[in-house]
Formats: C-alpha cells, structure tokens, sequence
C-alpha cells in the first residue's frame, strides 16, 4: 500500500470515529495513527489532510450538498460522505496531487470500505467537483 493511501485511510478513520467520539481531533487522529504505525511522511501528511478536512468541513459539505441532485446530504452513508470530504479537501487545498490521482484514491477507498455501489457514487460526484474547481482536470 501506497504511503498516501495509508494517510487516506488513517483520515477516514479519523473521521468517521470523529462523528461519535468525544475525543478531541488530536486524540483522535493519535489514536488512528497508533493503530496503523505509519511512516513519518505519511503521518505528516495523514495530519496536515485530516485537520484541513475538519477545518473546511462547513465549506466542503456544501460545496458537495451543490451538486447533489435528488437527493439529500443526510441520505449520504458517512463512510462515503467522509470519501468525499478529504478527496475534495486534497482538491482545493493539495494541488500538488493530480486530479486523477485523488478520483482513483478516492474510488478504490470506497470500494474497499463501503458499499458495492460507492465507488460509482464517490466517482460521479467527485469528477464534478473535479471539473468546477480544478484547472488539470481532463
């Protein structure tokens, strides 16, 4: 496994227990990182992707609720929603990532943590906001 995919990970992780944990966002990223022992490259990034999630999280929710279409935030699974939180994250705020490469990273989390479906889903939506906010898009 790539050292970025295990930071993806570890961010997904860390944001899904951040939906039921009382914790605070350090803790709870320190707990995530204990568990999967990563290297110092992929914890740094894994840290700097996860506090820039959580920060812009207002932001991204809504940039994701624009382009839904018949359907409804909150029908969203919050594996997928977490997906499509730090993907767009790396999007507006890593430019030095390849649209390509965040959409692939993206699809191939959804497939291996959510449902069979998500990955069509996670794909779909997050080429829209590929194209809306990225000039390397095709």
């Amino acid at each position: 496994m790539g050292k970025r995919r295990k930071a993806r990970e570890i961010v997904l992780q860390a944001l899904y227990e951040s939906e039921f944990s009382e914790a605070g966002s350090d803790e709870i990223l320190m707990r995530q990182i204990e568990r999967r022992a990563p290297t110092s490259d992929t914890e740094d990034y894994a840290r700097a992707l996860y506090l820039k999630t959580l920060s812009s999280r207002v932001e991204l929710d809504e940039m994701i609720r624009g382009c839904l279409e018949n359907w409804d935030m909150e029908r969203i699974a919050l594996v997928d929603k977490n997906i499509l939180r730090f993907a767009l994250a790396e999007v507006l705020y890593f430019p030095e990532i390849p649209s390509r490469v965040i959409l692939n990273e993206a699809i191939e989390i959804a497939h291996r943590y959510s449902t069979a479906d998500a990955g069509r889903f996670v794909n779909g939506l997050l080429d829209r906001l590929i194209r809306e906010h990225r000039s390397d898009s095709s």
